[in-house]
């Protein structure tokens, strides 16, 4: 009869453990709650060279708040970037509330990137795409993912 080594078991259960818990925290959800967007792709020609994904959603009924986890594919001394706007539907038309962008990388991290709800809206908006920066050049950008929530 075969003998079953329980260690030989263990240890590689303990090691896919401790792989799921790396990858948790290495790249963690944006915000639970939210309305999942992406993952988009800033391309260069038909080869992706930043990606980003996360969330959208009403912070605490004071914020309109995009989670994004946004990564740099190639390193290639040009940092990934998201951009996003804001939009408030107010009287049955969608209001600009500006722009904001988040800190360029040349690898994977995470952030929030919010608006005050507008007291007089019933709806928050984001447009959200993932840039690469070409300094003097223009940027390589995604195409928008465009989520909303009702408040």
């Amino acid at each position: 009869m075969a003998r079953v080594d329980f260690r030989g078991v263990l240890t590689a259960s303990a090691m896919v453990a401790a792989s799921l818990l790396a990858s948790t925290i290495v790249a963690p959800a944006a915000h639970a709650a939210g309305k999942h967007w992406g993952p988009i792709y800033a391309k260069s020609g038909h080869t992706a060279i930043g990606s980003a994904d996360g969330d959208f959603a009403n912070n605490g009924g004071v914020y309109a708040t995009v989670g994004a986890n946004w990564r740099d594919l190639r390193n290639d001394g040009m940092p990934t970037f998201v951009r996003v706007e804001f939009f408030f539907l107010v009287e049955g038309k969608w209001e600009s509330a500006g722009s904001s962008e988040s800190a360029r990388t040349h690898t994977h991290t995470n952030g929030p990137l919010s608006r005050r709800l507008r007291h007089e809206a019933t709806a928050a908006r984001a447009a959200i795409h993932v840039c690469v920066d070409r300094n003097a050049l223009p940027d390589f950008c995604s195409r928008d993912a465009i989520v909303s929530f009702n408040y």
